[in-house]
């Protein structure tokens, strides 16, 4: 019996080019079994045919090379991933876009990419005549390069489980305006899954001739305009326009648009953002710290421009110099003179050990496009509003603090800082937050920093809050385990890992043993060196 998928494409063909008043006629003088020996030849060439244009297309994959991955593996949920060796969440949002577009050159389908609304996803459209040839030659490279595909609008998820190879993954294509294509992808410890929330989103443009110059219309709105010219010049522009979440680098493959899009976008920052990391505690859980912090910049803020690593001890041997990382040795309180490091640009995000990035960030996370800060507020409470840099703070700019500023990494602004020193603020005392008994309030230079720089107006305190832990918290590995498991918080702070209960009570080395499974990947900063999972003799 034919294949439903056959039967029903059967059926549209024979509605379609049957006239209504002969099948109506042919339904009260043509027996039934005639009519079902019909439509089940016609479905049974149909099948040919699709099958005889799916092994073209599939041909045409393969000519192409695409698809390649070290190996495949099982996902935790039974779908199907591919294995590659350094993986970061920008290179599989490049390799999803490599693979679409090249699909799509080799079947000769016209395409640009188009500024969506959601920038997590790169979005590309092709015209609507050319729908049926998209779907063979997407259905054949996910054939070739297991992935799975859904329909997004109108929105239809139950296929998110089925490999894009089977016919019954395409079901609610016919009706689809737009689809996204996913491939889960994981590092050799497969501790790390990219994919489920990024993907390449195809829309499905219509030709409009209603003006004397034909447009192309889009199925939804996007961030600069619907409809455009059909014969718009196309034009390369870097993925980092397109999605803020990109590297930006020049020297990376850009993609093409058409000028039209060609349009700054709101939350775009065009003005370059460095990191700042405070390197202060030699012991082998202080370098595991300094490890996850530059893996956590590099895996999910990769449009950072220089890492600058100040050093209040012998900086680590694994620790590699060149061109994206600067090392400078500095003294103590030298966190108050970050203004005065060398070639540091004017923003920069400040990572004090224990500070980490836990999901993907954009730069807008941080900054305004005007060029203020957006620090995190925190918690606020009767001994928050005593303390030390709450007065320093009010004598400064005449302003009471009505909030704190939660733990984590801190947007900078380099003029603050010297702004600040020519006030004659008094730099307030810094503890050490890994010897410090329980989780402490707001930092007090954050708290001198950040409100100076929102009575200044060139602060907006918002955003959500960090996830602080203390490693001596006696629930701690639930906690850790909640976090490797969601992998959803953005920010994320650890406290005390140098306190003697942390280490008695075996913290100290759980948050080594979660560093290691949640930061994988080894980062451009570092030099490669065998890694296990846990190792509590050094970290207990």
């Amino acid at each position: 019996m034919p294949n439903p998928t056959s039967m029903s494409s059967a059926v549209h063909v024979y509605r379609r080019f049957v006239p209504q008043p002969v099948r109506s006629a042919a339904a009260t003088t043509v027996p039934a079994g005639v009519r079902r020996k019909v439509k089940g030849g016609l479905a049974r060439t149909l099948s040919r045919r699709e099958a005889r244009l799916h092994r073209r297309a599939l041909r045409r994959v393969r000519r192409a090379g695409l698809g390649q991955s070290e190996r495949r593996t099982q996902a935790p949920d039974g779908r199907i991933g591919h294995v590659h060796t350094g993986l970061t969440v920008d290179l599989a949002r490049r390799l999803d876009h490599d693979l679409v577009t090249q699909a799509l050159d080799a079947a000769e389908v016209p395409w640009f990419a188009v500024p969506a609304l959601d920038d997590r996803r790169l979005c590309l459209a092709v015209e609507v005549r050319d729908k049926g040839t998209v779907r063979r030659v997407l259905r054949a490279l996910l054939e070739e390069h297991t992935g799975y595909v859904v329909s997004v609008s109108p929105s239809a998820a139950d296929t998110r489980e089925i490999p894009g190879s089977h016919m019954k993954a395409w079901k609610h294509y016919g009706k689809a305006k737009v689809i996204r294509l996913t491939w889960l992808r994981t590092d050799p410890t497969e501790h790390l899954w990219v994919g489920e929330d990024q993907g390449i989103e195809i829309e499905f443009w219509t030709a409009n001739t209603d003006l004397p110059y034909e447009r192309l219309i889009g199925p939804r709105p996007n961030r600069v305009q619907r409809a455009v010219p059909a014969e718009a010049p196309g034009i390369e522009i870097g993925l980092d326009r397109l999605s803020g979440y990109c590297d930006i680098d020049g020297d990376m493959d850009p993609t093409i648009t058409l000028e039209n899009f060609d349009v700054v976008r709101l939350e775009e920052i065009t003005f370059p953002v460095d990191a700042v990391l405070l390197w202060q505690h030699p012991t082998p859980w202080g370098e595991e710290l300094l490890r996850a912090a530059l893996r956590s910049v590099h895996q999910y803020a990769p449009w950072t421009d220089v890492v600058h690593v100040v050093a209040q001890a012998e900086p680590p041997a694994w620790l590699k110099t060149d061109e994206r990382i600067s090392i400078v040795r500095a003294g103590p309180g030298a966190e108050w003179q970050l203004d005065q490091l060398p070639d540091v640009a004017e923003h920069f995000l400040l990572m004090r050990p224990g500070a980490l990035l836990g999901r993907p960030v954009r730069p807008f996370d941080y900054f305004t496009p005007s060029g203020g800060t957006r620090p995190r507020r925190g918690p606020w409470n009767a001994s928050e509003s005593f303390a030390e840099w709450v007065r320093a703070a009010y004598s400064v700019t005449g302003r009471a603090a009505g909030h704190g500023y939660a733990a984590g990494p801190q947007p900078y602004r380099a003029d603050i800082l010297t702004r600040l020193g020519e006030a004659g603020a008094r730099s307030l005392p810094l503890a050490n937050d890994q010897a410090m008994p329980r989780v402490p309030g707001t930092h007090p230079m954050d708290g001198m920093v950040h409100h100076f720089g929102h009575v200044a107006g060139l602060a907006d305190p918002s955003g959500e809050a960090s996830v602080a832990l203390h490693a001596a918290l006696p629930g701690i590995r639930t906690d850790l385990e909640r976090l490797l498991v969601r992998r959803d918080t953005q920010q994320i702070q650890f406290f005390g890992l140098g306190t003697d209960e942390a280490r008695s009570r075996g913290g100290t080395g759980a948050v080594v043993s979660f560093l290691h499974q949640y930061y994988p990947v080894p980062s451009v900063f570092e030099y490669d060196r065998p890694q296990t999972d846990t190792e509590p003799d050094r970290h207990s």
